[in-house]
């Protein structure tokens, strides 16, 4: 469906549920194509074409939600729907803490979502970037073999309605291309290099992916032993992105803000990082995938500075939790449509970037290493910042030049004392899901190698 007849579904859902007996009530409908071809082990191993549409509606009677879900894009389904929300609500007990739906504001204009082509694509087109990826690094790095990837194209219509006023509808689309490659080695494969490109367009700079790959696994097919200590560490976004997402990202949310479960509660104007971080959460940015007019509860997307030359400046909000502790949302609200909830949810993570290339950064480097990424943030404490991960791949750096992949490379320490170690940022910023951002260059990190 359009986002104009969803829109209509959704005002629907509104005065339905009033005319039931709600006093507040809201509705998010959105229709998705994906089309798609995977890789595996060196071909393409199937080829996708989904589309869904999806209708969540919560209701409220008095400071009583109840929440409901159909897949079904008709005035019937979405009234049997309401139904069963306004059930869930009289069953319910009350939320002291509720105060009101957002009401309308002005939204952002942003340029580039919507392209038709990528709408219009036919499988035959994704199968065709998926085999021109796979044989472009084939040929680029002797020995190299692709293990994972593929390609995907998706669009997305939504629509928003409730009954403080909200009636907004958008569309966008966006292309992703990506492969994970390995090689043989005399003592057995390299690590995994995985790397990809997000546009809003067909345009994929397969050129930078494959060089980006080929590159890596050509280091990666020389071991080289590392030394334990603090060293100077160079971690690519794919890196420090998993670890801020476990830590950083969770301190910040107003939630977490507000029970008392971020190490950042009351610092607010207050020094955290190196003056050279500064980290944006960008919802209107047209190179993030995570880019919309506005957020899951019609509240207009924004740029939100979280990290400004080093100082603390902003968590992230939604209506809820902003009503709740007095501050405006930073439209930061994201629905899990079948379940029905509401929580808040970091856009795209930008990190600024300064003023030299990452080679000539590297090249100037005595020893170091460089961490293409990272396993284990997943058990990071979000609450405190510690961490302790394992760099896979991470490269020895020695006299300016990459060596060769150390195996095993331990990486620990804290989130924010990371942050005020960090003595470089590149220029060319990177663009994978969820961030953007270049290099950045750490001193004095805790690693431990098995070497």
């Amino acid at each position: 469906m359009d986002e104009h007849r969803l829109l209509e579904l959704c005002r629907h859902a509104v005065a339905a549920g009033e005319r039931m007996g709600a006093t507040a009530v809201e509705a998010q409908a959105r229709s998705a194509s994906n089309v798609g071809a995977d890789i595996e082990q060196g071909q393409v191993s199937a080829v996708n074409r989904r589309a869904s549409d999806n209708i969540a509606i919560r209701a409220f009677i008095g400071r009583r939600m109840g929440s409901a879900f159909t897949n079904i894009a008709t005035r019937k389904a979405v009234e049997e729907a309401l139904g069963l929300a306004l059930s869930s609500a009289r069953a319910t007990t009350e939320d002291k803490d509720w105060v009101a739906l957002p009401e309308p504001k002005v939204y952002p204009e942003i340029r580039g979502l919507w392209n038709e082509d990528l709408a219009a694509v036919e499988p035959a087109k994704v199968v065709e970037i998926s085999g021109e990826l796979m044989a472009r690094a084939v040929e680029g790095e002797p020995g190299l073999i692709p293990a994972l990837g593929g390609s995907e194209v998706a669009a997305y219509r939504s629509a928003f309605a409730n009954s403080g006023g909200i009636a907004h509808a958008e569309r966008g689309s966006v292309a992703f291309a990506g492969l994970g490659a390995i090689a043989k080695t005399e003592g057995g494969v390299t690590p995994m290099v995985f790397s990809y490109e997000v546009d809003r367009t067909l345009e994929l700079d397969l050129d930078r992916v494959v060089s980006d790959l080929t590159e890596s696994i050509r280091v990666c097919k020389r071991t080289a032993e590392g030394e334990s200590g603090k060293s100077t560490v160079v971690m690519h976004p794919e890196a420090y992105g998993e670890i801020l997402y476990y830590t950083l990202q969770q301190s910040i949310r107003g939630d977490n803000v507000a029970r008392g479960k971020s190490k950042l509660e009351g610092k607010v104007g207050e020094k955290i990082a190196s003056e050279l971080v500064t980290i944006v959460d960008d919802g209107v940015n047209p190179r993030g995938a995570a880019t919309f007019i506005s957020d899951d509860e019609g509240v207009p997307r924004q740029r939100t500075p979280v990290i400004e030359g080093g100082v603390l400046r902003s968590f992230l909000w939604d209506s809820y939790w902003g009503n709740r502790m007095g501050k405006e949302s930073t439209g930061n609200a994201s629905r899990r449509m079948r379940q029905g909830l509401v929580e808040l949810s970091p856009t795209n993570t930008v990190v600024e970037p300064r003023r030299r290339e990452i080679g000539d950064i590297v090249s100037e480097m005595e020893t170091g290493y460089l961490i293409r990424g990272v396993q284990g943030a997943h058990s990071s404490n979000p609450e405190s910042g510690d961490f302790s991960v394992v760099g896979n791949p991470a490269m020895l750096i020695e006299g300016g030049e990459l060596v060769g992949a150390v195996h095993g490379l331990m990486v620990s320490g804290n989130v924010y004392e990371l942050l005020g170690q960090a003595v470089e940022v590149a220029r060319t910023p990177i663009t994978i899901q969820g961030l953007i951002g270049p290099e950045i260059v750490f001193e004095d990190v805790n690693v431990i190698s098995r070497g």
